[in-house]
């Protein structure tokens, strides 16, 4: 009866002892056993090739609580010697870098084997983040070794001792609104992230919006006080516009620099920041695409004012692609940020876009050439110009060509790509306008009566106002067949070729009466024959001889 008794009390007293702690319970995990289950695993499974791939594979293992999982992307320090990492080594780093360690995003790890070769660390070196060490920012460094002739990334030896030696300071400096979120129960977890974290983090969001919101509110009403009596403008309109991608990046700046005082975990940090980070990229896109718009319709509307109407497929053509190519380049960003190696697809667009180049060559040339003649303009439409041997006005300047009326009611069309290798000459550019005449005087005309015709002349031309000073010469330049030749030298200012004909027209009404006034007359082409009464007797005995 004793022994039973005896027996009964030695069960009970083991059932309703407290069981001892979990630290004790579980065996080691030593670095030998991490590296032969490394090694036992296909290139990488753990995904310990590229930087991004270890810190990704070591935020999940923390995430699923996997401590042996956790020790295969660690390096075993020195002073732990053969005995490896035990479950109280793992739950004091993870501690270390919920409290005090910043990862780098995925967009800030690299995606090469090799790691970043521009960062100034050794080649087998990469810098994944920083710890928090009193006032200090101490880098977190990954190794890149090789287990089993298998190049893999694990945090270096030297950080996996500063997380293990970090302890938090007995003064925080923190306020205390962290120290009550802290002390909040984590309740359940989703992907890692606590149901704490989970409400921290959205609440924090909400306030990042509503500050981003206020700020906005605050700046358009301190605009209106400034432009109070002023007309609404395009760049107020503008900023008008550009508030709500604004708003989005201000509030991913807020959360970006206040998520640290929140206390949540590492693995939260991580993701939620990378997520963040996202936003702000499209909220970038998003102004980017709304100041494509904006200069899109100032350039319309001045284009407009001008009587330009012919441009205005030209600029809604390279705001499409202006836009296009935005597009294009966020979403390879995007794709390498979300881990995707862009590398081939570039590959194949270059030669995609090299069988393209080939087979639209022409397309491309007169694309090119609008260009250059929207950014060169040499010629606007309404110009009167000479292209190669063809004169005409300029109606319209296309995407892929430019038409002209000529001088004889024709349209010509030209491919911009052949229009703008030509040589252009642009008649309605001219700031001032050439007369210049030769004036012919009979030669019975005397020496008196030929000087007081140039004398006339020059008076006339210096006196008259739309000729510009200094300009104006009048000189005797020589004998001609017929003609005694004067030249008329000068630059009219006219507004355009029409004002300068009816100019001329009068300069020339002037000439014709100065000539009529001195009794000259002017010459035209004529010939004269002179008769002589001579012996012709040498010719006729000349003629005697031969016979």
């Amino acid at each position: 009866m004793r022994l039973a008794l005896a027996a009964l009390a030695l069960f009970l007293l083991g059932v309703t002892a407290p069981p001892a702690p979990a630290s004790a319970q579980i065996l080691p995990v030593s670095e030998g056993e991490a590296m032969d289950e490394a090694a036992a695993l296909p290139p990488d499974t753990a995904g310990r090739d590229t930087p991004r791939g270890m810190v990704t594979g070591l935020v999940q293992a923390i995430s699923d609580e996997d401590h042996e999982v956790v020790a295969l992307y660690l390096e075993t320090p020195a002073r732990l010697g053969e005995f490896g990492f035990r479950h109280f080594h793992i739950l004091r780093i993870e501690t270390a870098l919920n409290a005090a360690a910043r990862l780098d995003t995925p967009t800030e790890l690299s995606l090469e084997p090799e790691g970043s070769l521009q960062d100034g660390l050794p080649p087998n070196r990469e810098r994944i983040g920083t710890l928090t060490v009193g006032d200090t920012q101490q880098p977190l460094l990954a190794h890149r070794v090789t287990l089993d002739d298998v190049p893999v990334w694990r945090v270096g030896a030297e950080s996996v001792e500063a997380l293990l030696d970090w302890r938090s300071p007995t003064i925080t400096g923190l306020g205390t609104m962290q120290d009550i979120l802290l002390n909040l129960p984590s309740g359940p977890s989703f992907l890692g992230i606590s149901a704490r974290d989970a409400i921290l983090l959205t609440g924090f969001a909400a306030l990042s919006l509503m500050a981003s919101w206020a700020l906005l509110r605050v700046r358009r009403l301190v605009s209106r006080l400034i432009r109070r009596n002023r007309p609404s403008s395009r760049f107020t309109r503008f900023v008008e516009m550009s508030e709500p991608p604004l708003q989005l990046l201000i509030a991913s700046l807020i959360f970006t620099a206040g998520i640290s005082y929140l206390g949540v975990s590492m693995v939260a940090r991580f993701q939620v920041v990378w997520i963040v980070e996202l936003a702000a990229w499209l909220a970038a896109i998003w102004f980017v695409w709304r100041l494509i718009d904006a200069i899109g319709e100032a350039a319309l509307a001045s284009m407009s004012r001008r009587g330009a109407a012919s441009m205005f497929s030209a600029v809604s053509f390279f705001t499409r692609i202006l836009k296009a190519l935005l597009i294009v380049v966020s979403a390879a960003f995007a794709l390498r940020a979300l881990g995707f190696d862009i590398t081939a697809g570039l590959a194949a667009l270059g030669v995609g876009g090299l069988a393209l180049a080939l087979g639209a060559q022409k397309l491309i040339e007169n694309l090119v050439g609008s260009v250059s003649l929207i950014a060169d303009r040499p010629i606007r439409v309404g110009d009167f110009c000479r292209f190669g041997q063809t004169l005409g006005t300029i109606e319209e300047i296309g995407i892929r060509s430019t038409r002209i009326r000529t001088l004889d009611r024709t349209i010509v069309t030209v491919p911009n790509g052949e229009f703008s290798s030509l040589h252009l000459e642009n008649f309605s550019r001219r700031d001032q306008f050439l007369l210049r005449h030769t004036i012919g005087l009979r030669y019975e005309t005397d020496a008196r009566q030929l000087k007081a015709v140039v004398s006339g002349l020059r008076d006339m031309l210096s006196n008259h106002p739309r000729l510009i000073e200094e300009t104006p010469r009048v000189r005797f330049i020589g004998y001609g067949a017929y003609s005694l030749d004067i030249e008329i030298f000068g630059y009219v200012r006219a507004k355009d070729w029409n004002e300068f004909l009816e100019i001329q027209e009068g300069l020339l009404f002037e000439v014709m009466q100065i000539v009529d006034n001195l009794g000259i007359g002017f010459a035209f082409p004529s010939q004269t024959l002179y008769l002589g009464d001579d012996d012709v007797r040498p010719v006729s005995q000349t003629k005697q001889r031969a016979a």
